[in-house]
């Protein structure tokens, strides 16, 4: 199938090529453990659907060409839904009546702040209208003035999420192959890994037509090698990958990712969900969120063939007014301060002492004196937005060929990067398939004193967007597969009465004669009358600290300039 010197595909790691060795074979009795077995809903790769998360600040125009590519690319663009998170100016135009204009359904000019109830008449007719609009794409918008950066953004996919099968997150300048949607499922089944993520940086879109000449799709592939520890402590991958890979047999397993590019099952957006504190960080999220995705059982691989290409240009001509910042460029409002907490907590999360300052232990909190301890209790108050539990965190230093050496110690210690090192042949880390991915690190060690809660997926009724799926994923090992969890979640949600069949009864009455007689004094008998009012009155004039109004919530947080509108939900 190769047509190079490397029977099953060569890798280069920007200094030097190096074969791909052959897979295991299936006859070898010394075979080591593998991963847990893909499955689908469906064989048919016509049948799987297909969510595809596109982040944009003030980007209408490219964003709107983007999602035009989008289903005029896919084979079967039925089975493809959207979720836009869109960062506008309140006077510009949104990606979706871009995307309407240029399919012909364009709203008519009206002057700013004269007749708005003509203006959204006209708006919601030419949403009624525009194809795919009302069915397959979803959308939550908030003012630019509100924008913390991309991963705050890609955070938002927690609203837009259905039931959908596969996820891919792309960026808003992004062009496609061919057939992506049936080439993207066909390269994921291929891997034979429930927990397989494919992901690589894209080329630039001036490469498209240069890589798939008259059909035929070039087989050499962007792949990024090499990881750099920057000057606070913290991994980092390039912008642009440093490699890349000619001639693969089948995907190739990796020790990188990149946030313009990912594909999966969706089960790795509820399981791995954004960080939504990780806000006006653009390079140093990147390793910490691929240690989140990897000690959680995820695996990147690179694909064979590209499926999408990226403009990689920040200002472009089709934006239609200047854009603002040093270079002219659109940006985010700026805040110091929220990148500082967002890079101490991206120390927290992988364990790395040195450099963090006297006033940033301070902004910890509680807990123990010791740095080690405050460490400690700030890891697990990351609940789903820390490592899980599958791996751990030196065997990530080891799979990619880092050091933090402070990290396993409050002292300073040597620290480098791989230099691209063992990028060609990565091996599979094994791990227990009886621990949920979602089992998070810190869980049941009583460690966490503000714990940070799980987001919430309102459109999503599979069963790995709720409790329910932290028992039911370990079904690798137990013999019942995940499709069949799946395909009862997609016909129906969870049941009350599934929920409650793990509670005895007894407990349920007892509770129940309990309130019973409370209401009974408080209402009736008026004994405690007095002593209620007067409880609720310290309660009123007492303070409460933020773990116990997040007890009482149990809503993630909102952000203060947050306003969404939600289109067929």
């Amino acid at each position: 199938m190769s047509t190079i010197n490397g029977k099953y595909g060569r890798v280069f790691n920007g200094k030097s090529f190096q074969d791909v060795d052959p897979p295991l074979s299936n006859h070898d009795t010394n075979q080591p453990p593998q991963p847990i077995p893909s499955t689908t809903i469906t064989n048919d790769n016509k049948s799987n659907t297909i969510f595809v998360s596109i982040p944009q600040f003030r980007d209408v125009k490219r964003c709107a060409q983007t999602l035009q590519k989008l289903y005029a690319s896919a084979t079967n663009p039925n089975r493809v839904y959207v979720g836009l998170i869109e960062q506008i100016d309140s006077e510009e135009s949104t990606c979706l009546q871009e995307y309407c204009a240029l399919s012909g359904y364009k709203m008519s000019h009206h002057e700013a702040g004269i007749n708005k109830a003509e203006k959204q008449m006209d708006y919601d007719n030419v949403m009624n209208d525009c194809p795919r609009v009302h069915d397959q794409i979803r959308s939550v918008r908030f003012h630019s003035l509100g924008a913390k950066g991309p991963v705050y953004a890609r955070s938002f996919v927690r609203k837009l999420l259905g039931n959908e099968e596969f996820c891919m997150q792309i960026d808003a300048a992004t062009d496609f192959s061919q057939g992506w949607d049936t080439l993207a499922i066909q390269q994921w089944k291929s891997i034979k890994n429930e927990y397989a993520v494919l992901s690589n940086p894209p080329l630039h879109t001036t490469e498209k037509q240069r890589k798939e000449k008259n059909g035929v799709m070039n087989a050499e592939v962007p792949r990024q090698c090499s990881i750099k520890v920057g000057s606070e402590g913290v991994p980092l991958f390039g912008n642009q990958a440093d490699g890349k890979a000619i001639g693969l047999e089948s995907p190739l397993l990796s020790t990188a990712y990149s946030p313009s590019f990912v594909f999966a099952k969706c089960h790795l957006e509820t399981t791995v969900p954004h960080d939504p504190f990780a806000v006006q960080l653009l390079e140093t999220e990147k390793y910490p969120h691929y240690a989140r995705l990897w000690t959680r059982g995820y695996d990147i691989y690179t694909p064979t063939v590209n499926i999408v290409y990226k403009d990689n240009i920040i200002l472009h001509p089709l934006h239609h007014t200047a854009g603002h910042g040093d270079d002219g460029e659109k940006k985010w409002p700026k805040n110091d301060n929220e990148r500082r907490d967002a890079h101490v907590r991206m120390k927290i999360l992988l364990n790395i002492h040195h450099g963090i300052t006297s006033s940033e232990l301070a902004m910890l909190g509680g807990g123990q004196p010791h740095i080690a301890g405050k460490i400690a209790n700030a890891r697990a108050n990351l609940g789903i937005y820390g490592l899980g539990k599958r791996r751990t965190l030196d065997q990530l230093l080891e799979f990619t060929g880092i050091s933090l050496s402070s990290s396993s110690s409050s002292e300073g210690g040597e620290q480098h990067g791989n230099d691209g090192e063992g990028c060609a042949n990565p091996k599979w880390v094994a791990y227990d398939a009886s621990i949920s991915p979602k089992a998070n690190l810190y869980d049941g060690l009583g460690k966490a004193n503000d714990l940070d809660l799980d987001p919430e997926f309102p459109l999503r009724t599979l069963p790995d967007a709720s409790k329910e799926y932290d028992r039911m994923s370990a079904v690798g090992s137990s013999g019942r597969s995940m499709a069949s969890i799946q395909q009862k979640g997609r016909s129906s949600s969870i049941s009350t009465e599934e929920v409650s069949s793990d509670v005895p009864y007894s407990i349920i009455f007892l509770l129940w004669s309990i309130g019973l007689c409370i209401w009974y004094r408080m209402y009736v008998g008026g004994s405690i009358s007095t002593g209620g009012s007067s409880r609720r009155t310290r309660m009123k004039r007492g303070t409460t600290n933020r773990q116990q109004v997040r007890e009482i919530s149990r809503k993630p947080p909102r952000p203060l300039m947050e306003r969404t509108m939600l289109k067929n939900v």
